[in-house]
Parts: structure tokens; sequence; C-alpha cells
């Protein structure tokens, strides 16, 4: 089994002068959820799952706390955590507080063990019927067709939700927001940089 990969338009992302320009993307298979991965490591590793979970919980503190602390992390042949922050933009150093600098995101670089490992790629299958322009459609066809979408990609740009539902800029801006508003569908990114995906209901977490 090999990672998905599909092309997408660069305007689709930055709406630039890129026409004609694609760039492969991964295309997600879905998610593995924690008991799926603890069950195989515990088939694999002879441990039992609830010591692998244990194991797993005691790692994810460990790691919290030293990058909390201001360290990188290095996660045995996996690679590499480090924290980056973000604030507002200010001309000198006096203009801002430590208080208004907030954590932005988590980054990963990976080993040159992963870089190798992960080489194996291959074109996702489209659903052609998926491509057809339809017409005519009602608010709960037109959804279905973006979730359909959405199950075999990672992400939807507004240029994808009119090219498949044959819907107008104005129209897909409304059909997105009310799908929001619904609660399936997310939005990320700003400006010229927004995507659109599912959002992923996670039953039972504490």
């Amino acid at each position: 089994m090999a990672i998905l990969y599909d092309f997408y338009d660069l305007n689709e992302i930055q709406e630039e002068n890129s026409e004609g320009k694609l760039r492969a993307r991964a295309v997600s298979r879905g998610t593995i959820t924690m008991d799926i991965l603890l069950q195989r490591i515990a088939d694999t590793s002879g441990f039992k799952q609830a010591e692998v979970k244990g194991i797993m919980s005691a790692v994810t503190d460990s790691v919290l706390h030293f990058l909390g602390k201001g360290y990188n992390v290095q996660l045995d042949e996996l690679g590499f955590l480090s924290v980056s922050l973000t604030s507002r933009q200010v001309n000198h150093r006096r203009e801002i507080r430590a208080e208004s600098i907030k954590f932005n995101k988590l980054n990963f670089r990976a080993s040159k063990k992963v870089r190798t490992y992960l080489t194996h790629v291959e074109k996702v299958k489209v659903n052609k019927r998926q491509e057809k322009k339809p017409v005519n459609l009602s608010h709960e066809e037109r959804a279905q067709l973006l979730k359909d979408f959405l199950n075999t990609r990672p992400f939807a740009t507004r240029a994808d939700y009119c090219r498949i539902t044959s819907t107008l800029r104005s129209k897909a801006i409304a059909d997105i927001n009310s799908f929001i508003r619904e609660g399936w569908l997310m939005k990320y990114g700003s400006g010229r940089n927004i995507v659109y995906i599912k959002r992923i209901n996670r039953v039972g977490r504490k």
C-alpha cells in the first residue's frame, strides 16, 4: 500500500496568475484512531494494549513537558518536534508584551529514515461520475457532492466546490457558509489560503 496523491491547480489556493501549473498533494485514506494504533503496537511488540497505552500517555506528557520549557524534542527515528509562536507585527521590541505572544503550531521535521521510507506513491482513483457537471441540484445534493469529494481528498477549495457542483462564486460562498453552520464543515487558513475540511466528531473523547 502506498501514499495516495492527486494534483491541484495553484490558482485553487493562491488565486495567483499561475494558470496551467499543477502541484501534487497527498490524499488521506482516512484517520487511524489511537485504539487501532495501540492494537497494532500490541500485536507486533508482545506488550499488552493497556501497557502500550500507559507508555504512550507517559511519552505524551514528557514531550509536552519539555516543549513547554522551550526545548526541541527528538522522537527516536521519527524526527524532531519544535514549537512556533505568533504575535502581531510591531516596529520595536518594546511595543509588545509577552502576554501578547501566543502558541502558533507544532512543527515536525522528519528524520532521514522517514524520508527514505515514505517514497512509494500512487495516483488516487477518481470517481468519474463525481467529475461530471451536475445541474439543478438541491442543497442536500450539493452537500453530498462536497462530502464525497472530501472523502478522497484532504481539503477542498471554493474553486473545487464551484467545479463539482456547477455553482457560481456567490452561490458557492452561501452554500459553504451554510455547511459550516450545519457543523460538518470547517474553514482552515485565512486570506487567499482558505481551504475547507470535514469536521471530525470525536465521540467519547474526554
